[in-house]
Order: structure tokens, then sequence, then C-alpha cells
């Protein structure tokens, strides 16, 4: 009878690290729910945690930052040298900062604690976070690793400037469209650090991400790209060489003459991916029609297979990570299996083909009412 029922109950083992005892009854109440988990451990620190890891490594961790003695950092370095392991970091409200320095160490993603302290609001992340555990279980962290070792590009001359959309003749302008979810703030960083300062194309990034955290991306890709990156904000111009990311908990439309404004648009309670990769792709073939060039890399679900099809519908080029290089190959499988992927690529061919595609749009003749 019991080893029947721990059979229906899954394989996966979890560790939680959290110092707060309060948290981690709590996070373990939420895994145990889960039928694909069959053991929950917790520890309060980092040092408990190698030991753990040493012992009886379990399929996925969650990791508390801020605690005593060993901190969720030293742990993360300790772990993605010795025995790497997917990891998603537990972060407190206002901790944007941390949970990118931690993405850097090899976490691969992040649930947010609506509150700081000890409360029973946290049982608000339950959905996100077993929906997490179930994507990023299991993976092999290799090629995670290796991306995150890749040099950075060199700084931004000072000297040099920017190409502007308004520098561009309107039958050569197009736009550039990645979306992301899970594993995406490493995979959008490297494929536009293949992209140079002059590049002719305003990028729009909608990385499922929520409000503030988008700020932080944002300043990172301005930091380790030649772009120009920033978050988006409503009636924002697009401008060659420059990235804007859509704000966490807003939509961001593509509108305006000629097609060079974006628009924030409020969530509705119905949403589930927010912001939409759909919403800002679908609008952006509906305006630059053939000129438009859709990626969609890693993550959970299926937000953006639907705006993929847009683009190639309305005569764009688009393009899917493969399974290969994907952390959660939910959101690219779901437009390859839609028929809406023209080019399936491994993440570190992906930069070198927008190259390609940027030349063959400058290349087009102004035929249609959607070219800018």
């Amino acid at each position: 009878m019991t080893t029947r029922g721990r059979e229906k109950k899954g394989h996966l083992t979890v560790l939680v690290v959290d110092d707060s005892a309060y948290n981690r009854k709590m996070i373990r109440g939420m895994l145990t729910d889960m039928v694909e988990v069959d053991t929950v451990a917790a520890v309060s620190d980092g040092e408990e945690a190698i030991r753990t890891v040493m012992t009886n490594p379990p399929d996925v961790i969650t990791l508390d930052l801020n605690m005593p003695r060993m901190d969720g950092f030293t742990f993360l370095r300790w772990l993605m040298r010795n025995n790497p392991i997917p990891v998603i970091v537990v972060s407190a409200e206002g901790g944007e900062k941390n949970v990118f320095k931690a993405l850097d160490l090899g976490a691969l993603d992040f649930v947010v604690k609506p509150v700081r302290y000890a409360s029973e609001r946290i049982m608000g992340i339950r959905d996100e976070l077993q929906e997490k555990i179930r994507a990023i279980a299991g993976k092999d962290m290799g090629q995670y690793l290796n991306r995150l070792k890749l040099k950075k590009p060199a700084a931004k001359p000072v000297s040099s400037k920017t190409v502007k959309a308004t520098d561009i003749l309107p039958a050569k302008a197009g736009i550039l469209v990645i979306g992301a979810s899970t594993g995406g703030p490493s995979a959008v960083q490297r494929v536009l650090s293949e992209l140079p300062e002059n590049y002719p194309f305003p990028v729009v990034v909608v990385q499922h991400m929520p409000p503030v955290f988008t700020r932080q991306f944002a300043l990172r890709l301005d930091r380790n790209t030649a772009l120009k990156g920033m978050e988006a904000a409503d009636g924002d111009k697009l401008e060659a060489g420059t990235v804007l990311v859509a704000p966490g908990g807003h939509h961001i439309v593509i509108s305006g003459k000629m097609g060079r404004v974006v628009e924030v648009v409020e969530r509705k309670q119905t949403d589930r991916f927010v912001p939409s990769v759909n919403i800002t792709m679908s609008s952006a073939a509906e305006v630059y029609g053939e000129r438009t060039i859709g990626v969609l890399l890693t993550g959970m679900g299926n937000d953006g297979a639907d705006g993929l099809n847009r683009i190639k519908e309305a005569g764009g080029y688009t393009i899917a990570e493969s399974e290969e290089s994907a952390v959660v190959y939910g959101m690219p499988r779901a437009a390859v299996l839609k028929g809406a992927a023209q080019d399936v690529l491994h993440l570190d061919k992906i930069g070198s083909r927008i190259v390609e595609l940027t030349r063959e749009v400058t290349g087009l003749k102004n035929t249609r009412s959607g070219g800018t």
C-alpha cells in the first residue's frame, strides 16, 4: 500500500533552503502537494545545504539568498562548481539586484515572495513555484553554465553615434521582437550581444518577469550589449539600436504612425502571461508586416506561438530556439508545433541569423502598407 502510493507520488526530490522556519514549513507544504514530488527536505543555510547535496543530491533546489553562516550566493558558487543542480531563487520583494546576481551564478529562475516577513501570503507563490519546479527539475546544467561564462562585449565607444530609426529610409525600416520566459535573461543577452551598436532596427524584448525586475533587466542589457537598453514607457519612440523591454505587469503594443511608438497597456484579470509575447508580436506584424523579425526563446507555456505565427502570416521572418539549447522547451515547442517557426536554431546561431535576416529586410522594396 505504501509503496504503491509512493510510486503514484512521483520520483522528484526537492531541497528547500531558507533560514525562516515558517517559510521552510510553508514551501515544503506547497511542494509536498505535487504529484511529481516524492521527497522534500529542508535546511536553514548554505552549509547544511552543501552537506545535503553531498550525501543525497536533490533534483531541484529552492533557495533563499539572505541567510546566516553561509548565504545563498556562496552556496550557489559552490554548487555550480561541484555539483550543478537546477535552482529556483525564492526572493523577498525589493531584491531584484540580488536575484540577477544569483542568475549570473547559475540559478535558472526566481519567484518573488509577496512580503519580506513571515506571512500566510507566501501561499500566493504556490502555483508559480510548482510550475517552475516541474519545468526545470532534472535539466542538464552544462550548456547553461557555459553560456554564462561567455565573455561580455566591450564597452560602448563613447564617441560613436547610434543610428536612429529616423536616419533610415522608410523603405528599409524593420523591427526585431524577442520573447522569452524561464532561462530567458541569459538567452536574450546572448542573442543581443551579437548585434552591432549600429544595428539598424529597434528591438523590443518581452521577458516574463514581474514589475521592477524588468527595469533591472533592461539596465543589464544596456551594460552588457552594444545596444542601448531601457524599460519601455508609454509613448516611447522605436529607434534603431535601442532595446525596449516590456515593463512587468503590463503589455506593450506597437502602434503609432510609421510604427515608431509603443503603447503600454494595462493587463486584464484573465491574462495568463504578463507581459504577453503574443500581444507584442501580433501588433508588430500588423504595423511592420514583412519587415518584422520575431524570435522566440526558452520559456514555459505557449505564449508567443500565436504571435510568431502572425509574423509569419504577414510575410515576416520567424525563429524559435531549438530544444538542444533551450532551458525550457515550452514556448519554442508550441511555436514549432503550430508551424510558426521558419528557422529552429541553437541559441548560439540565432544572433548571426538575425543579422542575415536584417540584411534581407533592408533589401525589401516598400510594396506593402505594413512596411515602414
